[in-house]
C-alpha cells in the first residue's frame, strides 16, 4: 500500500491510500447491529466498514471522525484505531481483506480513510444478497473478491465527485455535465445553459473543454446519439428515436449519427436484426 499524505480541502481527511483491485482477497464479511463502540485493536488486514444506521465515534491513527449513516471507513492494517461510547447505537457493514504488495497506478483505487457512500446504492441490500450467495456457495471467492473491488471503486468515485465540488471550476464543470445530461432528451439553447449556470456560454464552454476535453456541443451531440443507439437497438423506429433525442431535423442526426457511431442508424439496426435472426436459426 501506498499512503499518498495528501490533503483534502474543507474536510478533515488528511490521509488516503491506493489500493490494487485485482490484489485484493477478501478474508471475511459481517454485519454488526446496535453496537456502541468500535473495539481498540491492531489488525494485519484491511477493514471497509459501511455505516448505515446511528453515529459511529472513532479514531484510525491520528485522525477522528463522527461517522454518521451514509458514510465509510478504512482501517488500513497495523494502523491503531479505536472507537469511543456514543450516546446512540449504530449498525455496519464490514468487509475484511488483504492485499497484494505490488501497486499498479494505472489500476489502483484511491480512497481517503473517511467519507461518503453513494445514496443511490443500497448497499445494505447488496451485502445481504452477497452474503446468502456465499453462504449457498454460489459465489466463489474469486467472484466476491470482485464485489469488494467494485464497491470499493464506487466509493472512490464518489470522493473524486466530492473533491470536485470543492475546486471552483471542476465543479462548474460537473454542473455543466449533469445540466446537459439532463437535457438529452429534451430540446436546450445557449442561452438556457447560460441563465441557469450564471456564465457566459464561451467561459463555460472553456471551463468544460480544460475538464472533459470536448465543447459541451460535442459531448451532448454524443450523449444523444448513444441513447439514440440504445433505443434503435430496442426496435424503435429511425424517425421516432431522432425527435426523442432532441434532432428535430431528420437528415442532420443521420448525419451526426454516422460521423460519431461510423454507421448510420439504419444499418446499426439491420446488423441487430441479422445477429438475432442468426440465433433464432441456430439448432439447438
Amino acid at each position: 500500500m501506498q499512503i499518498l499524505n495528501t490533503k483534502m480541502e474543507n474536510s478533515h481527511i488528511v490521509s488516503s491510500f491506493q489500493l490494487l483491485g485485482d490484489g485484493l482477497n477478501v478474508t471475511g464479511m459481517g454485519f454488526a447491529q446496535n453496537d456502541v463502540e468500535h473495539p481498540d485493536r491492531v489488525l494485519d488486514f484491511w477493514v471497509l466498514g459501511l455505516v448505515t444506521r446511528g453515529v459511529m465515534d472513532l479514531q484510525i491513527g491520528e485522525e477522528r471522525a463522527l461517522l454518521k449513516a451514509g458514510t465509510y471507513y478504512l482501517l488500513p492494517p497495523y494502523i491503531h484505531h479505536f472507537g469511543r461510547k456514543g450516546d446512540s447505537a449504530f449498525d455496519v457493514i464490514f468487509f475484511h481483506f488483504v492485499t497484494s504488495t505490488a501497486c499498479c497506478s494505472t489500476q489502483a483505487i484511491r480512497l481517503p480513510i473517511f467519507g461518503h457512500i453513494p445514496p443511490e446504492l443500497p448497499y445494505l441490500n447488496l451485502y445481504r444478497f452477497i452474503k446468502r450467495a456465499v453462504d449457498f456457495a454460489l459465489l466463489s471467492p474469486a467472484q466476491v473478491n470482485l464485489q469488494v473491488a467494485a464497491i470499493l471503486t464506487q466509493l472512490s468515485v464518489m470522493q473524486s465527485y466530492e473533491t470536485g465540488e470543492h475546486e471552483g471550476s471542476k465543479r462548474l464543470a460537473y454542473r455543466i455535465m449533469d445540466y446537459i445530461r439532463e437535457h438529452i432528451e429534451r430540446e436546450s439553447s445557449s442561452e438556457q445553459l447560460t441563465e441557469e449556470l450564471g456564465y457566459s456560454y464561451g467561459h463555460l464552454d472553456r471551463v468544460f473543454r480544460q475538464h472533459f476535453d470536448t465543447s459541451i456541443h460535442q459531448k451532448l451531440l454524443q450523449l444523444r446519439i448513444d441513447t439514440a443507439a440504445e433505443q434503435l437497438l430496442m426496435g424503435r423506429s429511425i424517425k421516432t428515436v431522432a425527435a426523442q433525442v432532441g434532432f428535430h431535423d431528420y437528415h442532420y442526426f443521420l448525419k451526426v449519427f454516422k460521423k460519431i457511431r461510423g454507421v448510420s442508424p439504419g444499418i446499426l439496426q439491420r446488423s441487430a436484426g441479422a445477429l438475432q435472426n442468426d440465433r433464432s436459426r441456430t439448432p439447438e
